[in-house]
């Protein structure tokens, strides 16, 4: 029998030795103030959860008495509708964003502009802009083209998350391989076939994301529907959520509940989307390579 093979069979050959961890002082501080943000982060929610079936909820973390008159009493029509609007609203401004972004997005990756790069930093400029500043403005200027209504403010809110869209799609665009484009050329493909059949397919991921981007800016806005909507039917959840803040009390059960509501959608869309995000990174990488 050779060297190796007793080397191989005796007591121990093969084995790994695992050496425990040493606990150090910096691993345990760190790990402290990395609990102390969960901890943070998660008591918010677990106050949402527990007021959602309390009927004795209030604005401490408490252990629920069980009911589900909240939901009940948050799932009201004029909640209902506040909600529906919130979608209405969402959807218009993230088609106002998203296509002119992506358009905009294959002109600044695949053309030659003069002073390109000072434009595009004046587009991240803008992105940093916050909404509030212009909200003055903006309102004298509908008020005097009686535009104080819903599509109105929708589309004002998708020009606002038009910029950072520009930058977020065009990181993605720039990623998509340029041999694509000039193969389908050869083919005597126009630029709008291009677009759609090359360019959109690949960089599907950094489009939705971009999307995603732009609904939940116009769902969680609460500014600008307050301002530019003065109908009340045409309010969107936030706005309804503010409405239970008022001087007869605070019905913390319903306010927890119609919470939960207002977040199912926000849910069901990056569940969805999450799918798309795999899908369309395996099938970039599967081009790249």
């Amino acid at each position: 029998m050779s060297t190796t093979a007793l080397e191989a069979t005796a007591p121990g050959a093969g084995r790994i030795e695992v050496r425990p961890r040493r606990v150090t002082s910096g691993k345990t501080i760190s790990n402290l103030v990395l609990l102390g943000f969960g901890v943070l982060f998660a008591a918010p929610l677990l106050w949402l959860l527990f007021a959602s079936v309390d009927s004795h909820a209030g604005a401490t973390l408490q252990w629920p008495h069980f009911t589900l008159s909240n939901f009940s009493g948050a799932a009201s029509s004029q909640n209902m509708q506040a909600l529906l609007n919130s979608f209405y609203i969402s959807l218009i401004a993230t088609i106002i964003s998203t296509v002119p972004a992506a358009l905009a997005a294959y002109v600044f990756s695949r053309h030659h502009i003069p002073f390109k790069g000072p434009l595009l930093l004046f587009i991240l400029m803008l992105a940093g802009v916050p909404v509030t500043i212009m909200i003055v403005p903006v309102y004298q200027e509908f008020t005097q083209l009686n535009y104080l209504s819903l599509v109105p403010a929708a589309i004002f809110l998708g020009v606002t998350s038009l910029p950072f869209e520009i930058w977020i799609i065009k990181n993605f665009i720039d990623a998509v391989p340029a041999d694509l484009e000039e193969a389908a050329r050869l083919e005597r493909a126009k630029t709008h076939h291009v677009l759609m059949r090359v360019v959109v397919p690949v960089a599907l991921p950094g489009i939705a994301a971009a999307a995603i981007f732009g609904f939940i800016n116009a769902w969680g806005n609460f500014l600008i529907p307050l301002v530019l909507m003065p109908d009340p039917s045409q309010a969107p959840s936030p706005v309804a959520l503010f409405g239970y803040f008022g001087g007869n009390g605070i019905h913390y059960g319903e306010v927890a509940a119609y919470s939960i509501i207002y977040s199912v959608p926000i849910v069901i869309l990056y569940l969805t989307m999450s799918r798309l995000f795999a899908g369309g990174f395996a099938q970039s990488g599967a081009i790249r390579g």
